[in-house]
Formats: C-alpha cells, sequence, structure tokens
C-alpha cells in the first residue's frame, strides 16, 4: 500500500501537469476562483466558531479577517 506522502506527490504532479495544461486565459481567471472558493471556506469557518451570526455577520467578519491579512502582508 503507498504512502500518504508518495500519494500526495502524485497528487502534486497531477496538479502541476493540469497547471500547465491551462490556456493563459483559464490561468488568468483561476486566481479568482480560488479566492472565492477560500472565502467561501473561510465563511464556512467562521459560521462554524459562531453559529450565531447571520450572513451579515459572517460576512463582517471575514471582511475583518481579510482587512487583518491584508495589514500583514504590508508589514
Amino acid at each position: 500500500m503507498p504512502s500518504i506522502a508518495s500519494l500526495a506527490d502524485v497528487l502534486y504532479r497531477e496538479e502541476i501537469a493540469r497547471a500547465r495544461a491551462m490556456s493563459p486565459e483559464d490561468k488568468l481567471l483561476e486566481g479568482p476562483r480560488l479566492f472565492e472558493r477560500a472565502c467561501r471556506l473561510m465563511g464556512d469557518g467562521i459560521r462554524h466558531q459562531h453559529p450565531d451570526l447571520d450572513d451579515a455577520g459572517v460576512l463582517a467578519l471575514l471582511r475583518e479577517r481579510l482587512d487583518r491579512v491584508t495589514a500583514l502582508e504590508q508589514v
């Protein structure tokens, strides 16, 4: 049975091959797609941490966290 590390290596190589096969247009669009996915996942995590928040509260906390990341990147 293959180890987790070897399976991870195979998946990584497949991901690299898919990225190399993408057209320049698709590569350009992938950034916003990944950001949208990351925001959805962060929103899910916020909902899990704060089940009492409504959608507006989740969005506000998500924006606060994104602002914090932006501030850290500018240091």
